[in-house]
């Protein structure tokens, strides 16, 4: 197996014990298992993540000084999403609540750290 498979691998493998976690504690607090917001956010944020490996390590091998402007701009996209498809989603009722800011901001903590601890990592091989 490849250096960057075993990448892909272990974003995957946390963002799916995050999720997981994130489940149990729903469950454990007698909350609806499944939520549109924290799909959506899920799928976002992990497909934005998987991007950001994907792309980092094809600049790094160019050009490493574009890295940087890479994570800002895929963190400035994600908020862009986040702006036009979920937060829509959390004000419809009105209400807005811990459950639903959670169900954002968990995922993107989540491969928010990871992403970092990537970058950090492949930054400092350099």
């Amino acid at each position: 197996m490849q250096k960057n498979d075993r990448t892909y691998l272990y974003f995957l493998g946390l963002i799916t014990l995050i999720f997981t976690v994130h489940l149990a504690a729903r469950a454990l607090m007698g909350m609806n298992l499944w939520s549109l917001i924290m799909l959506q956010s899920y799928a976002i944020n992990v497909g934005l993540g998987l991007g950001l490996i994907f792309m980092a390590n094809r600049l790094l091998a160019i050009q490493s000084g574009y890295v940087g402007w890479l994570f800002i701009s895929l963190s400035g996209l994600k908020f862009l999403l986040f702006f036009t498809i979920i937060w829509p989603e959390i004000k419809l009722d009105g209400i807005i609540t811990s459950a639903e800011v959670a169900s954002f901001f968990i995922p993107y903590l989540g491969c928010l750290v990871i992403e970092l601890k990537f970058l950090a990592k492949r930054l400092n091989a350099l």
